[in-house]
Order: structure tokens, then sequence, then C-alpha cells
């Protein structure tokens, strides 16, 4: 019997997936639990419209994370910070600094969660930190710090 599930399931499939499994199988088990429909003509059309809107959606999240990243990669940050001997910081640059800085300083609004930084920036300089907009968008944002005046 040819169903289509309605949720991701661990053997079979993903949501929207169209599966071969037994009449009993699906009849007992899958149809009752809400996992799967038996795929008819309207229900095989109507997984097929909801699949094409879904790809669409995630081709328009994709091409604003890609010009989010182009326009990020133009940009530079600015950090200014208390410094000790040697051009060490009090304390560190987080993820949570650079994008509360990205909002301030370019009106930009990044979940801290989506910036990477590869090891603690606790020194003045130039420093390169890495942002993940979507899974297949990062870029990269040059971090200056400072001493504060």
């Amino acid at each position: 019997m040819k169903v289509i599930l309605t949720k991701d399931h661990h053997e079979l499939g993903i949501n929207g997936s169209l599966v071969e499994v037994s009449e009993g199988y699906a009849r007992n088990y899958l149809i009752p639990n809400s996992l799967a429909v038996i795929a008819t003509k309207n229900v095989m059309t109507h997984y097929e419209d909801r699949k094409k809107a879904r790809a669409n959606k995630e081709a328009a999240i994709r091409e604003r994370a890609r010009e989010l990243a182009a326009k990020i990669g133009e940009l530079g940050l600015t950090v200014n910070a208390k410094v000790g001997e040697e051009g060490r910081l009090f304390g560190a640059v987080t993820n949570k600094d650079i994008a509360q800085l990205l909002a301030d300083q370019h009106q930009l609004e990044i979940d801290k969660k989506q910036i990477e930084i590869p090891f603690a920036i606790k020194a003045v300089g130039d420093h390169s930190v890495n942002i993940k907009l979507h899974p297949e968008v990062s870029t990269q944002l040059r971090v200056t710090v400072q001493p504060e005046a």
C-alpha cells in the first residue's frame, strides 16, 4: 500500500515522502497515529503543492541570507574596550557584544548564536569572525578592537 508520511519517521523517511508499506502496518499503526495518509490522487496533488511552496520559501530565505552576507562582508565593526598592559583586554569581546554592536552601528539584527568566534578576542587589533546566516550561507566580519579613549 502506498502512503504519504505526514511526520518524519526514523525508518521510513521524512515528512511528505511517498513510501510503500504493508496494508496492515498502514491501517493499524501509521494512519491511526497520524504518521501517514493513504496516497490518493488528491492527497498527492496537495503534498506536491506543499513541497513546491516549501522549496520556494526556502529559496527566498537563502537568497535573503546571501544578500545579508554580501552586506556584512563589506562592513567593519569597531569595538572600544578597556585595555590593560601589553594591549590585553579586561575581559573579552563575545558574540553577544558583536551582535549588539551590529545592531547599534549598522542596524542589523543578527542572533548571537549565528556568530562564531574561533577563539576569545582578548587583544587589541583586527580579528575575523564567522557569521553563519543559513546552513549554506556564511560570511566573515572584520572586527577591530581598539582601546577606549
